[in-house]
């Protein structure tokens, strides 16, 4: 006898199709952040590569730490969120946490998206200040060290130089891909016009070498 054929509802897909959209879903899901991140990142690169004026050079004030604990917190807070995330995962399954997986990885590479944009519009505009900017008169600034960096995945390379400016509370670490920096040494003294960017900190925008003090 012939069993009756079993009706299948119009809107649930067949198990072949569920897969499939599944496996589509998670592909999207996993490369699509990041490629929105590199396509984010090289049309901010070719905004900036069509300015007409030279580049701003960045001051990244050095860390200074106090103590012990400074150094081991990021390191001890990395190893406490790997461990909740490896308790949770154990205690509630994958199946179940999957969602939030995938809402934290699309988190991470948003909030990389944003640093990207913060980063450009605080650069922006750095040569077309008003002025008094235009005209103030450059802040002579003493070399503590200086040493060659050769160019890497992570970055271009140039030399690093070690600056105490004026009016900065510490020692400012600045990267200069240009072959006239290159013979400079501790003492030196270079007369640096400096901008203060959007949001922050302070970028470089023309930079000379001071004869040395006579003795």
């Amino acid at each position: 006898m012939n069993r009756p054929a079993t009706s299948r509802p119009a809107n649930q897909r067949p198990p072949s199709a569920l897969a499939s959209w599944t496996s589509q879903r998670t592909a999207w899901l996993l490369f699509a952040p990041p490629a929105a991140l590199m396509g984010l990142r090289w049309l901010l690169q070719l905004a900036d590569d069509r300015q007409s004026a030279p580049p701003a050079l960045p001051l990244n004030p050095v860390a200074t730490a106090t103590g012990a604990l400074d150094l081991l917190w990021p390191v001890a807070s990395g190893i406490a969120a790997l461990t909740v995330a490896a308790w949770l995962l154990r205690r509630v399954g994958w199946r179940s946490a999957a969602p939030a997986v995938g809402l934290l990885w699309v988190s991470i590479w948003l909030v990389g998206s944003g640093v990207l944009l913060q980063q450009h519009f605080n650069r922006e505009g750095l040569f077309l200040q008003d002025a008094r900017s235009s005209t103030r008169a450059p802040v002579t600034a003493r070399v503590l060290t200086s040493r060659f960096k050769p160019a890497s995945l992570r970055g271009m390379g140039g030399t690093e130089l070690l600056l105490l400016v004026p009016g900065l509370a510490r020692p400012q670490r600045l990267l200069i891909d240009d072959e006239k920096a290159r013979p400079l040494k501790a003492d030196d003294r270079l007369a640096l016009q400096i901008a203060q960017g959007r949001f922050s900190g302070f970028f470089l925008t023309g930079w000379q070498a001071l004869p040395a003090d006579p003795y």
